[in-house]
């Protein structure tokens, strides 16, 4: 509970602060080749450059030019970016909440920076692996190893985690683009929490710092031993989620708070989380959530919808999230493709899924509960501020 307080006293503040530390934003024009068509495509970003770089990977195909660099004040961003984003493909703002609500109108799509997901802890875990055969495939490869786990609260393990575990983990993963979480704020969770320790055959390789809260077991931050790959291949993510279970199953807890990772249905850990997960918790567990993502276009079809088909956005609708996503155009439209494609993309506990599709919905495809079916046409005439408006 003091953690969880002290937590959200830190993201009221920085909340509170943010609109007078951020007055002016940055925007800049960047160019580059699509990552679908290879044709040339343009993207004005507004904030700060590594809201740009979790767009890039999957808007081009390899590094893009800046062209222009701007300091715009935030009151007059709306009327600036409304100039120019006539020659960009695709329009993309980062900046804080209040400061959106106050200067940027409703004519955007709305993202999260990350999503934090959640796992109900079964009480037969082979009994959920037959439910969830990606889960089952997991098992198999974790019990092939020798993995063993226990949790330490010993005074050296926190900096020997965050040195040699969690640090060069991020810094692989992310490279230019990693965020590290500062060494005092997991400091003071560690105060009330502890280090989950994975060892292989005696060796410790890899860790999750954890935190007990209520009937909740939080993995607040993981790291694998020097970020090495190879243990990584041999399963070591996986082993620390099935360990997870058996640790929080012992405290009695009944969730597991999966921790945060990046708002595309096509991003890796999301895809990883997402075979464990039951659904979002809408409190991310991190100061970005004081941000929000916009992103705006002027024509749907062509780079921009082959961007929405690459990545698949979960953005805000109501009080969860939603996903929308753009049948690829390299694939026959049919009920069989529609199909495999949307039961390889969904999350559970998304309120809508809404897919954009180039024509007619194939006849035979049969439409689960939360999927829309919008022919493009529908959806440009909204506009990405009506995505969430449309049925």
């Amino acid at each position: 509970m003091i953690i969880a307080f002290l937590h959200a006293l830190l993201r009221s503040w920085v909340a509170l602060r943010l609109p007078f530390t951020s007055w002016r934003v940055l925007v800049q024009e960047l160019c580059g080749t699509s990552r679908v068509s290879g044709q040339e495509v343009r993207l004005l970003a507004a904030g700060l450059p590594r809201w740009a770089a979790q767009v890039g990977p999957y808007f081009f195909a390899g590094e893009p030019v800046v062209e222009k660099t701007t300091l715009v004040p935030v009151w007059s961003l709306r009327r600036h970016l409304s100039q120019r984003q006539a020659a960009a493909d695709l329009t993309l703002v980062g900046i804080d909440r209040i400061s959106a609500r106050l200067f940027l109108g409703k004519d955007y799509l709305a993202m999260p920076p990350l999503i934090s997901t959640w796992q109900s802890v079964p009480e037969n875990l082979p009994a959920c692996s037959r439910q969830r055969s990606s889960v089952a495939s997991d098992l198999r490869r974790v019990k092939k190893q020798d993995y063993a786990s226990h949790l330490s609260r010993a005074a050296g393990d926190f900096d020997l985690f965050y040195e040699h575990y969690y640090k060069p983990y991020i810094l692989g993963r992310h490279t230019t683009n990693a965020r590290l979480t500062p060494r005092w704020m997991l400091r003071l969770v560690y105060a009330f929490g502890s280090i989950q320790w994975l060892t292989l055959s005696g060796e410790r390789v890899a860790a999750d710092l954890v935190m007990q809260q209520g009937t909740g077991y939080n993995l607040v931050v993981t790291g694998v031993r020097d970020g090495r790959q190879d243990l990584l291949r041999q399963g070591a993510l996986a082993a620390l989620y099935v360990h997870s279970l058996d640790h929080a199953r012992q405290l009695g807890c009944t969730r597991i708070l999966l921790g945060s990772s990046r708002a595309f249905l096509r991003d890796g850990l999301t895809r990883y989380k997402g075979k464990w997960m039951d659904g979002f918790t809408q409190d991310d567990g991190h100061i970005t959530a004081n941000h929000v993502l916009l992103l705006r276009w002027n024509r749907l079809a062509g780079p921009v919808a082959e961007f929405v088909s690459s990545a698949g956005l979960i953005h805000h609708e109501q009080s969860g999230y939603s996903a929308l996503w753009a049948f690829p155009s390299h694939l026959p439209l049919n009920a069989e493709n529609l199909r495999k494609q949307y039961e390889a993309l969904t999350l559970r506990g998304l309120h809508r899924f809404r897919i954009l599709l180039p024509d007619k919905a194939p006849p035979g495809f049969l439409c689960p509960p939360e999927v829309r079916l919008i022919e493009l046409p529908a959806a440009e005439k909204a506009g990405a501020g009506g995505i969430n408006r449309l049925p």
